[in-house]
């Protein structure tokens, strides 16, 4: 499966980038907004889930939940991001 929308972490430019001291703010800056869209995303989905399984709205439930799931998906690929660049921030920070 080959999602080209969402990016791959281990592409030549990316790896470039994240070694590289003046694009890691502006990319951490990035992933963690990333992160918090989709987490945002994931909330409201879950939160739809109960309230429209309480009102009857069976293709809003499942809307719902392939909502909740594709954005827990895409969050947990821009955390992994993010977790990776503050590991490589941490690691030069303590080089110098």
């Amino acid at each position: 499966m080959n999602l080209k929308g969402i990016g791959d972490l281990n592409n030549k430019r990316f790896l470039d980038e994240a070694f590289n001291p003046r694009f890691q703010k502006k990319l951490i800056r990035s992933a963690r907004l990333r992160r918090n869209v989709y987490l945002g995303l994931f909330v409201a989905g879950f939160l739809c889930i109960p309230i429209a399984a309480l009102l009857g709205f069976l293709l809003l439930t499942i809307l719902s939940l392939f909502l909740a799931t594709l954005s827990l998906v895409v969050m947990t690929k821009y955390d992994t991001q993010l977790f990776f660049l503050k590991i490589i921030e941490k690691k030069e920070g303590d080089e110098t």
